[in-house]
């Protein structure tokens, strides 16, 4: 299962320089610990990536981070990354696979099909042994992208409204247990502290190691601790939609299909005063 979703270092300097194949580097940042992805993606990538930045491929009119963009905005930007519909692309993040997994989901949603994310990233390659560089990557030819967005794959405020009150539905959250639980204040200024009524709490760094998912089984543990009916229709949240990918991806690798992410997230729920939330 793992293969349909990763590559190792070893297989992607085998096949670095095969035709039609785009390495992009997607790191963002925790906003609880700011830095400037982009110029530590100057300093140091993996040969040939591209910085693929997850808040200007956006819907930037959006006061919330990185909301998904219009799919004439995301096939503008694959194409000017030499990307079109047969395009192997390989994702890979500079941390902890903190945004590796929503990048993944993004082109997932637009039909990019032949898509892996690096197995232990930026780290898990230069541990292998193999080199980076430094600098701007000389820039592509442009290809044509064609989107097939996958509208349904994303959840919006409305949705969740209406699935606190629904029985067959869950919703899981991806934030620490201390900004669940209303112990610590968001990060992000005017936005509250607490949690969607009903959700239940998977933080997105228990299901990681070192740049890799655990096991199937530890997942599955992990979520039935937290309370997690695993038969029922999930929505995942986060912060800001960026670390819900990490729920979304770890449910889809032990066979879960009936999940949707909510892309405006608590940066969306917790910033509005009219929308309920719990302690």
């Amino acid at each position: 299962m793992y293969r349909d979703y990763f590559v190792t270092p070893d297989w992607l300097h085998t096949h670095l320089h095969d035709d039609n194949l785009v390495v992009l580097d997607v790191s963002k940042a925790p906003p609880a610990q700011p830095a400037d992805c982009y110029q530590l993606w100057l300093e140091r990538h993996i040969p040939g990536a591209y910085y693929f930045d997850q808040d200007k491929v956006a819907d930037t009119s959006s006061p919330l981070p990185h909301m998904l963009p219009s799919p004439e905005i995301f096939a503008q930007a694959a194409g000017n990354l030499g990307i079109d519909n047969d395009t192997t692309v390989i994702i890979y993040d500079q941390g902890n696979l903190f945004s590796a997994p929503r990048a993944w989901w993004t082109l997932k949603t637009f039909g990019v099909r032949n898509l892996r994310i690096l197995q232990g990233g930026l780290s898990g390659w230069i541990n292998a042994g193999y080199a980076t560089e430094s600098g701007e990557t000389a820039h592509p030819v442009p290809k044509v992208f064609t989107p097939e967005f996958q509208r349904h794959n994303a959840v919006n405020k409305d949705d969740v409204l209406l699935a606190i009150t629904d029985p067959e539905i869950q919703i899981v959250d991806a934030r620490s247990a201390d900004r669940f639980q209303a112990l610590t204040p968001d990060p992000r200024p005017g936005v509250r502290a607490g949690h969607i009524p009903g959700s239940c709490n998977v933080p997105w760094n228990t299901l990681v190691e070192n740049g890799s998912y655990k096991t199937p089984t530890q997942i599955q543990q992990l979520f039935r601790d937290a309370g997690v009916d695993l038969s029922k229709y999930l929505v995942v949240s986060c912060g800001s939609g960026m670390t819900a990918a990490v729920l979304l991806l770890a449910l889809t690798l032990i066979g879960h299909q009936n999940v949707r992410l909510y892309d405006g997230s608590w940066a969306e729920w917790g910033g509005s005063d009219t929308l309920p939330i719990e302690p």
